[in-house]
């Protein structure tokens, strides 16, 4: 920060009132901060999201699932980290600044970057991968690309953000080590290389404190080990106790209008009980932001010109994140001349983004079935099954199976719909939707040859598969989605995605799988065995595509692999040669293997990759650099992080389970520090392929202390899900009344005709039947910006637990706060 803005900053700070500070750290109308009329402080404006900006017009609600205004829908981050192209997530992240910038939007809340510990996890389709090196590589490039235009990038979910049935009042129990390594890297890794101007902190707790009042998590780690600058955002609703937070380092609570927290706040200054000095850094760093914003570039570019530019970049996200899983016999790609049988709804109606807080109105949306008809493609078309019902349905299954007699080659659009994968839930099982499993495998009985094109946002057990003949793996393809499609399946392009995460043939296959949101202590007892760490120690038969696993139409192949070493780094380099008859992309992949030691480790872990694009019969000389520090285990008895002497192995691979060459490099230069481990204790975790043994004891052997557990409660709280509040006569009440709000839109949205705003009510509608029961009367109440009051929801819960005269005084008796200062008189301040 310059001189001159450090004494604007000072001047301004001076001036301000206790109120105007207080407002100033709270938000205001769901996505603005307050604004201080009389210093001609702006507002500064915050909005979603991380695949397109979601930015709702005049008729803002209190839930912020009006309709936004149009904008291009991109890939969501499933799709985009199976691209692993660091320099498409730069032009994208312009892309989405460009505008945000045309819609007055000062902040973007994106990207996510959280891991995908556990396939079932509803919001995996917003995040990238289950590797923090890739998440944190293309989070980078993300944030870089934003903040080029003058936008600030506001990166979440910090941390450990894993489900969404309990992510309001979850209790995610991590070992030190395992949170550093895996949960926390990717961030630490955009704080230091991007600097993003916020970080949102997540919902739910962590080892026992809200991740918006968390001491080591904000403070400890985020502001003084990693030295960020920015402002720490509480997600929408997200704020537990704000004193708590304020203290700890949150400095912007999200969606505000809450007078109850600006009565804490105000409440704590005067009696001392809070610093005013902590109270003036959150200030200082929201002015920082406001000045920030104000002094960015300006536009030269006309809406016209981005809607056209920014869909052709949607298509090529979309075909960079594709991944094809299977093509026996090189059935693909189709002939352009040849008839076609194509069957499901989702080719007509295709499902290309999620549902929730990023939801986006698209500027225009090209499915398959625009791109078939472009091409002029000879097809019969039959629907099948529908997308909004699980149920096999009689008539729509024997049409198809009519149609499609043995032999017949079948184009089946199929893969996760509204109803089983969306923001606020998480998914009950990894199969595909009843109907759609149904009619699959009567396909293959009746002798068809099915070619497979899935939409989904994540990992999906896929019927039969031994019998379909190849499967093209779209995710959620944004907007362009159809036309990308097209120009798979007809080698327009060639795929070049790989899997970002690993898909299994069944979710037995995942390490503590059973206990998974059964309630709200989450233990991550597999430690550091996440995804491909823990998957690549057992048996083939078990996974059905490895990480970093994708075919192409071409093939490449790996030689003359050799490396070299400074004290800083560890440089590799090969040949990569396409030997095919296509031009193609590849993703190489380099891991290591920490030596055999008293310290348990994953046998590998990923260190760096690149994508490289060669033309048919072209070779070239490939080069990728791994730092010494990367290398490093985080040691949780010294908090420091460990490069340990020893034989290192060097994988270079085109999947985590797909070895091209092998080399191994001797490190001896560091210094030696005992292992913070008995390996007589954690037998389990030095035998990985054992991990599932690991009880309770031994687990608590590793968290090295005592487990931070939150107690079930018998009565009624604030944090309470709603779904078990019903055992109260009024909680049943309330909850019958609250969940009928979100059937209603949704029965409504059935009614409606085809088109974009049906299906945005059926997400919406879907989203709200799902996600309230795993709410709070906490949550509900911070998150509705004002409308359902806290003492409101805190009368109710006194109520609820029989406290019925004491309720009612909470109710009535409203705490007191000055108005806010866009609604006071200037002169009368």
């Amino acid at each position: 920060m310059s001189n001159s803005l450090n004494q604007t900053i000072e001047h301004i700070m001076q001036q301000l009132t206790l109120t105007e500070k207080v407002a100033l750290i709270s938000g205001t109308e769901f996505w603005k901060t307050n604004p201080i009329p009389r210093l001609n402080l702006k507002s500064l404006y915050l909005t979603d999201g991380p695949n397109g900006l979601r930015k709702q017009g005049e008729e803002t609600d209190h839930l912020g699932l009006n309709e936004s205004i149009p904008a291009t829908c991109f890939p969501t981050g499933s799709a985009l980290g199976s691209s692993w192209d660091p320099e498409l997530l730069k032009k994208i992240g312009v892309a989405l600044a460009q505008e945000a910038r045309m819609a007055g939007v000062d902040l973007l809340l994106g990207p996510a970057i959280n891991i995908k510990r556990n396939p079932k996890c509803g919001r995996n389709f917003e995040y990238f991968t289950e590797d923090p090196f890739l998440a944190g590589v293309l989070g980078t490039e993300y944030v870089k690309g934003v903040q080029s235009q003058g936008v600030g990038a506001v990166v979440k979910h910090f941390a450990a953000n894993n489900n969404e049935n309990y992510r309001f009042m979850g209790n995610s129990v991590i070992d030190l080590r395992a949170l550093n390594e895996i949960y926390l890297r990717a961030f630490k890794m955009v704080v230091k290389n991007a600097h993003p101007r916020g970080i949102m902190s997540a919902y739910n707790r962590l080892n026992g404190e809200f991740c918006s009042e968390n001491q080591y998590l904000l403070k400890q780690l985020l502001r003084n080990k990693w030295s960020f600058k920015g402002i720490v955002v509480s997600d929408w609703g997200g704020i537990d106790d704000r004193v708590r937070s304020l203290a700890a380092g949150c400095d912007l609570e999200m969606p505000g209008d809450c007078d109850y927290f600006r009565a804490q706040v105000t409440k704590s200054i005067k009696n001392g009980q809070l610093s005013k000095k902590v109270l003036d850094k959150s200030v200082k760093r929201i002015l920082e932001t406001i000045f920030w914003s104000e002094n960015q570039l300006t536009l030269t570019d006309n809406q016209k010109n981005l809607v056209d530019k920014h869909l052709k970049l949607a298509i090529e996200a979309a075909v960079d994140g594709a991944v094809l899983l299977k093509n026996a016999d090189k059935v693909l790609p189709l002939q352009k001349n040849a008839h076609l049988i194509v069957v499901g709804d989702l080719f007509q109606q295709m499902r290309y983004q999620g549902a929730g807080s990023s939801l986006v109105n698209p500027t225009e949306l090209v499915t398959p079935a625009h791109a078939f008809a472009e091409r002029q493609i000879d097809f019969d078309y039959l629907q099948g099954y529908r997308q909004f019902d699980q149920t096999p349905d009689d008539y729509l299954e024997q049409q198809t199976l009519e149609k499609c007699q043995s032999g017949a080659t079948v184009l089946f659009f199929g893969g996760q719909t509204d109803l089983t994968e969306s923001e606020g839930y998480d998914r009950d099982t990894l199969k595909l939707p009843s109907n759609q499993q149904s009619l699959l495998r009567k396909l293959i009985k009746n002798g068809c040859q099915v070619i497979l094109v899935l939409f989904g946002g994540s990992a999906v057990v896929i019927p039969e598969l031994d019998k379909i003949k190849a499967v093209l793996n779209m995710n959620l393809p944004g907007q362009g989605g159809g036309e990308a499609t097209a120009q798979l399946l007809f080698g327009e392009v060639n795929p070049s995605g790989k899997l970002a995460e690993t898909w299994l043939n069944s979710y037995d296959t995942v390490p503590f799988g059973a206990e998974y949101t059964t309630g709200e202590n989450e233990l991550y007892t597999e430690s550091v065995f996440v995804g491909y760490r823990y998957y690549d120690n057992l048996s083939a038969n078990k996974i059905e595509f490895p990480f970093g696993f994708g075919l192409s139409y071409t093939s490449f192949d790996y030689h003359n692999f050799h490396f070299t070493q400074d004290s800083k780094k560890i440089t590799a380099t090969f040949e990569l040669s396409n030997e095919g008859e296509m031009a193609g992309a590849e993703i190489a992949q380099l891991y290591v293997g920490g030596p055999n030691s008293q310290v348990f480790k994953p046998v590998k872990e990923l260190r760096a990759f690149k994508k490289i694009f060669l033309k048919k019969g072209q070779s070239q000389l490939v080069e990728m650099s791994v730092k010494l520090q990367d290398l490093a285990y985080f040691n949780p008895q010294t908090s420091t992080w460990i490069v340990e002497n020893g034989k290192y192995h060097f994988y270079l691979a085109s999947s985590s389970r797909t070895i091209e060459a092998t080399k191994t490099l001797k490190i001896e230069n560091q210094t030696n520090f005992p292992s913070p481990y008995q390996k007589e204790r954690l037998p389990h975790y030095f035998d990985a392929v054992n991990l599932m043994d690991v009880n309770s004891t031994e687990f608590g052997q590793l968290f090295t202390g005592p487990i931070p557990l939150m107690k079930n409660e018998t009565k009624i709280t604030l944090n309470t899900r709603l779904d078990q509040i019903q055992h109260s006569f009024l909680g049943k009440m309330f909850y019958k009344a609250v969940i009928n709000v979100g059937k209603k839109e949704y029965q409504q949205a059935l009614k409606k005709p085809q088109g974009k705003d049906r299906e945005t009510s059926l997400k919406n509608g879907m989203f709200l039947v799902k996600m309230l029961p795993n709410n709070s009367l906490r949550s509900m109440s911070v998150s509705s910006a004002g409308q359902f009051k806290l003492h409101l929801a805190q009368g109710l819960v006194l109520m609820m637990n029989h406290h019925y005269l004491a309720g009612l005084r909470k109710i009535v008796f409203a705490p007191r706060v000055a108005s806010l200062p866009k609604k006071q008189n200037p002169g009368g301040i």
